[in-house]
């Protein structure tokens, strides 16, 4: 009999984790993918130079968990190098990409691994769970999808742009290593590299299928650069673009959707550089621009009275759910293990972005059985860390304070 993967040393998952000034967050990511259900994975923490703590974070939880493996850069390189880096020592048969300051439900990638057996997918993605950090409500990034669909390469790119599907760069896949090869993330790239890479892995004939449950929690907050793209970003995005076109020879969909996005990149482009010339008060800069791009007269007004919105707004703050009894919730949909997952007719539930708008700033949250601890994960105050963990353990009810 041939031993197992993991007889053999070899993890089913490689989770690359990279981190830059990650360390108030840090430990409950980590935490989150440590109390996964399904066991045989790496994680490797990949650490750009960060100024703060986040080094003894990670070495002290590296002190009572061998799964978990540090790479210290000595200089900041950007988020690309630095997951280049934990790609080059992963040994997994999957690549995890989760960031350091995102959670992941306990049961997400033995259901991720679930879904792509079934699809017989080499790149599987969930929705994301958008926590914020001012107190607003959860909201989810494909909120108007509630059923598996695949993804071509000419759906990623036009995703954003057509109006059928939210952009898609934001998703953090589950990627066949062999799929992946020797493809890596574009170091140019300071915004954009997790798009570029899955793409260039979509053309290279990966299949990729999307499961709309929001396992991975992710955390919105004014300190993410992924919102906010300077001139040089776009620039980059556009350059990434035509270096990618001149090695392929795309089909008519796939050409003519490269060209919207090329398009909408240099709209973007150009409305930085107005931005600019208007913050350096140089009026011959900002008239070109207009002239050559009227439309982005209105760009700009709405721009303006979005902003001025925004700071006459309250901050939302979630009112405290104090204790909350997951077991009592009337909406609680049963309990389906992984593989009993009917996946051609899987549908999202809608009580868990209810569950977890209930339970985002609870003091404590109980949880009993397996539908309550499977609720429970949605709730970004409990889907972290020990809690959980020591509950499927030891079969204790689970409480998060």
């Amino acid at each position: 009999m041939q031993p197992t993967r993991a007889q053999q040393g070899i993890p089913t998952v490689s989770v690359i984790m990279a981190n830059y000034r990650g360390g108030a967050t840090l430990a409950r990511a980590l935490e989150s993918v440590l109390a996964q259900t399904m066991g045989n994975l790496e994680i490797i923490v990949s650490d750009d130079a960060s100024p703060d703590d986040s080094v003894s974070v990670v070495t002290s939880i590296m002190a009572r968990d061998e799964r978990v493996r540090l790479l210290a850069s000595p200089q900041n390189g950007g988020p690309a190098r630095t997951r280049n880096l934990a790609l080059a020592r992963a040994r997994g048969q999957w690549i995890a990409i989760i960031d350091s300051d995102d959670i992941v439900h306990p049961e997400r990638l033995e259901r991720l691994l679930a879904a792509a057996a079934h699809f017989k997918a080499d790149i599987v993605a969930d929705d994301l769970l958008h926590f914020h950090e001012d107190g607003s409500p959860p909201t989810l990034l494909l909120a108007d999808h509630d059923k598996p669909f695949p993804v071509s390469a000419e759906a990623w790119v036009t995703a954003g742009m057509d109006g059928k599907l939210p952009a898609l760069g934001y998703l953090k896949p589950l990627i066949r290593a062999e799929a992946l090869g020797l493809l890596r993330y574009d170091e140019t790239l300071r915004i954009g590299e997790d798009y570029d890479l899955l793409l260039r892995t979509l053309l290279a004939g990966a299949s990729m299928w999307i499961v709309p449950e929001p396992w991975y929690l992710y955390r919105r907050h004014s300190g993410s650069i992924s919102h906010r793209l300077s001139t040089n970003d776009v620039g980059a995005m556009l350059a990434n673009q035509a270096q990618l076109l001149a090695g392929i020879k795309p089909e008519a969909g796939l050409a003519h959707a490269f060209a919207q996005r090329r398009d909408a990149l240099q709209g973007a482009l150009d409305f930085g550089r107005l931005v600019e010339a208007i913050k350096a008060r140089s009026p011959g800069t900002v008239l070109k621009i207009i002239a050559r791009r009227p439309a982005l007269l209105r760009r700009l007004w709405n721009s303006f009275t979005e902003g001025r919105q925004r700071r006459a707004a309250t901050p939302q703050v979630a009112a405290s759910a104090g204790l909350l009894n997951v077991d009592k919730h009337a909406t609680l949909p049963p309990y389906v293990p992984s593989q009993k997952v009917d996946w051609p007719r899987f549908r999202r539930d809608p009580a868990w972005l209810a569950l977890a708008t209930q339970g985002a700033n609870a003091h404590q949250i109980i949880a009993k059985d397996a539908a309550a601890r499977y609720a429970a994960g949605f709730i970004p105050a409990a889907a972290a860390p020990t809690p959980i963990r020591n509950q499927l353990a030891t079969n204790a009810p689970a409480v998060a304070t």
